[in-house]
């Protein structure tokens, strides 16, 4: 073959078209392959029965794959990259780690006992010990699904959302148990009910990050459909905050309180995003990280130290969503420059948002005892 300078436009033209027509050819065979695959497995699959599908003859087929064991390979390999790609774009368009878990969750999860896409998958475990073609394959696809889910809980880690202490195994237990129980819930019915099925994903993830069950889910969408009935609304609003999420914001809190004793502004204003707002007793009084800024300045100026200790504290999140909210009711201790204190009762609520460097207060709405 003539290098693409050296040849004639005529000819190099020819090559590409030619090159195409037998990708595209190779495709319909794979694509038939598998739909031959599910009515009748692996094992039952012929290289007649799949030309017969095209309508074609044998020798086209051996012309692309030199075996019935190459074909099935192939076959499945093209199946499984095409769902992986489509379950890891899914998971990629949601908005937190949380959301991209449960995505990978509920679209590993079988929608019933005939779902296709695990008859394949299933079988092809069972192919793979006899076919020394199709091991290997096998082998780096479960390895792939597994990276899927590291990949997600290292994301979950970095934006503080997730405690995973080793996402590599924490991913292989995930993947583990969804395949073996979706080989029960699939070949024997009645055994395992898919909401049973989901209950226990929902309990192993959030064990494997710090979370609670309930914190397991995508708000922004309701789960799938089953038995004809319309999948209920996740979104049921903010819960008690999951411990971990909880951790993170006494955490925030505490941080804040300690620059305020020291009159440290720069590390005073990390506690809020560059969009915050405060308001007093209804009034806003700041719009924006300029408006904050000037406020505790001016405190700054009058009071030699400042001290607000929590009296009580609680904590709601919508983990889906990465939002929360802090209840507070706050004893506010100042002492001025004349040695004079003045003790203060406050009652806030902080609004947060998580952001790619962990929990920011957006919203203080504070209103004096």
């Amino acid at each position: 073959m003539c290098d693409v300078e050296a040849c004639p436009k005529g000819v190099y033209r020819a090559q590409v078209v030619k090159k195409e027509t037998v990708e595209r050819r190779r495709i319909e065979i794979l694509e038939a392959t598998c739909d031959v695959v599910i009515e009748r497995g692996f094992a039952g699959t012929r290289v007649a029965d799949v030309a017969k599908k095209l309508g074609v003859s044998n020798s086209l087929i051996h012309y692309h794959f030199a075996s019935k064991e190459e074909l099935l390979a192939a076959a499945f390999e093209h199946y499984a990259r095409k769902d992986l790609v489509d379950m890891q774009r899914d998971s990629d368009s949601a908005p937190t780690a949380v959301a991209k878990l449960w995505r990978l969750i509920e679209s590993y999860v079988p929608e019933g006992s005939d779902d296709v896409e695990w008859m394949i998958w299933i079988d092809a475990w069972g192919e793979a010990l006899r076919n020394p073609k199709m091991k290997p394959i096998s082998q780096e696809l479960d390895e792939q699904s597994i990276a899927v889910f590291e990949k997600t809980l290292r994301a979950g880690n970095e934006s503080g959302e997730f405690h995973c202490v080793h996402p590599r195994e924490s991913a292989t237990r995930i993947s583990g148990l969804i395949d073996g129980l979706a080989v029960q819930y699939a070949a024997h019915e009645g055994v395992l009910k898919r909401k049973e099925f989901i209950r226990l994903m929902r309990q192993l993830a959030a064990s494997e990050t710090g979370l609670s069950p309930d914190d397991i889910r995508d708000s922004r969408r309701s789960s799938k459909s089953t038995n004809g009935q319309k999948g209920r609304q996740d979104d049921e609003g903010p819960r008690s905050a999951s411990l971990a999420t909880e951790f993170d914001l006494r955490q925030l809190f505490n941080n804040y309180a300690d620059a305020l004793s020291r009159n440290d502004l720069v590390k005073l204003l990390t506690y809020f995003s560059d969009d915050a707002k405060i308001s007093m007793n209804g009034n806003l009084i700041a719009a924006d990280t300029q408006g904050i800024s000037e406020i505790f300045t001016s405190q700054f100026d009058i009071n030699h130290m400042t001290i607000e200790v929590p009296l009580v504290m609680s904590f709601y999140a919508d983990e889906g969503n990465g939002t929360a909210h802090g209840n507070f009711t706050v004893e506010c201790r100042s002492l001025n420059s004349t040695s004079k204190s003045k003790t203060e009762i406050f009652r806030s609520v902080d609004t947060y948002r998580r952001t790619s460097i962990g929990w920011r207060c957006t919203d203080r709405q504070r209103t004096s005892s």
